[in-house]
């Protein structure tokens, strides 16, 4: 349950973060993330992978599972598959980005909400 917790935190907090990040502010959280510490993207992919392979081992689903064609098969798998493609991008952004003022931080926003919806999906699998 910690661990959900701290997922779901850390994404309400990374997406909040996106839409209200200042550079100019002078509040001190802005300040704090902006200035010093150069946004949340990173922090929030070092509490994310750790709390989602947790996830998924406690699922039963080992890093050897996620290549099996049975997993690939399933639409649920498949599901598991668009989301980790879609956070992949993200990685790249930051990597690509990162916290330079750009305007493909639309895009960037788009795909964080799109990962969300099938986080959804894969949690109540009414669709699959």
């Amino acid at each position: 349950i910690l661990a959900v917790w701290a997922h779901i935190f850390t994404v309400a907090f990374w997406i909040g973060a996106m839409f209200f990040a200042d550079p100019e502010s002078t509040r001190f959280f802005s300040r704090l993330f902006e200035r010093k510490l150069k946004g949340v993207g990173w922090y929030a992919h070092g509490v994310l992978w750790p709390t989602g392979i947790f996830m998924l081992y406690y699922r039963g689903i080992t890093p050897a599972d996620l290549f099996s064609s049975e997993l690939l098969s399933s639409g649920w798998g498949r599901a598991l598959w668009a989301k980790i493609l879609l956070v992949l991008t993200l990685v790249a952004f930051q990597v690509i980005i990162g916290h330079r003022p750009s305007k493909v931080i639309y895009g960037y926003i788009l795909v964080s909400f799109a990962i969300v919806g099938i986080s959804v999906v894969l949690v109540r699998p009414v669709f699959l």
